[in-house]
């Protein structure tokens, strides 16, 4: 009974590493798609801010135009 409860302890304790392995691999993967997605939203907000900057600039742009006509006609 001894030995069998030994055996049935290091089963027991392998399938442990065994899942522990299988969950750290998941994780791993879960953290690289993480990191990928935060990349993605800093690029994103990077576009954002510049696309804000752009329509800011073409805003004044076309108010210099307008000033500039009414100033011609």
């Amino acid at each position: 009974m001894n030995e069998e409860m030994k055996t049935m302890v290091n089963a027991i304790i392998d399938e442990i590493g065994r899942v522990e392995d299988r969950t750290n691999r998941r994780f791993d993967r879960l953290e690289e798609r993480l990191d990928s997605i935060q990349h993605d939203v800093y690029a994103c907000k990077l576009e954002t801010s510049t696309l804000d900057l752009l329509l800011k600039k073409i805003e004044q742009l076309e108010k210099r135009i307008e000033e500039l006509e009414q100033k011609t006609a």
